[in-house]
């Protein structure tokens, strides 16, 4: 088991998403504070060190209850075991969430685009992209975010 002692943030991920979770814990590793991205259920810390949970899914709404914040895909945050966390929402297409994906461009086998959101714009290039590729680094930014 990890030395939590040291951790000021730890993220959960749903879902077994490793493309997301290799993003988050490049964004983590990047942003300077001392913060650690896992799968659900990967390790048990105490709960004062559960920040974040980015869910996959209704289904893992559930485990939600353990955690300060839920970041969710605006696509399924008015089911109501989602709507009631109040979660942090991204998407590709809906400019309705926390955070969105805009002006998406591909050329050359490069993804640009801009993170738009509470207060942080910021533009992502990515090799080798496609859609599921920017919603899956839109995630892990918001979940990074928040």
């Amino acid at each position: 088991m990890a030395d939590f002692n040291s951790v000021d943030k730890l993220i959960a991920v749903c879902g077994k998403n490793g493309h997301t979770i290799s993003i988050l814990r490049w964004i983590l590793s990047e942003c300077g504070r001392c913060c650690r991205a896992i799968f659900l259920g990967e390790e048990e810390p105490g709960s004062s060190r559960l920040a974040v949970l980015l869910l996959s899914g209704p289904s893992d709404a559930s485990q939600a209850e353990k955690f300060e914040t839920c970041v969710a895909d605006y696509d399924f945050s008015a089911m109501p075991q989602i709507a009631q966390l109040h979660p942090l929402t991204y998407s590709v297409g809906n400019d309705s969430a926390d955070f969105t994906a805009r002006n998406v461009r591909e050329k050359d086998g490069v993804t640009t685009f801009e993170i738009v959101g509470v207060g942080v714009i910021g533009r992502v290039r990515l090799a080798d992209c496609n859609e599921k590729c920017v919603k899956s680094a839109l995630a892990a930014a918001a979940a990074a975010v928040a």
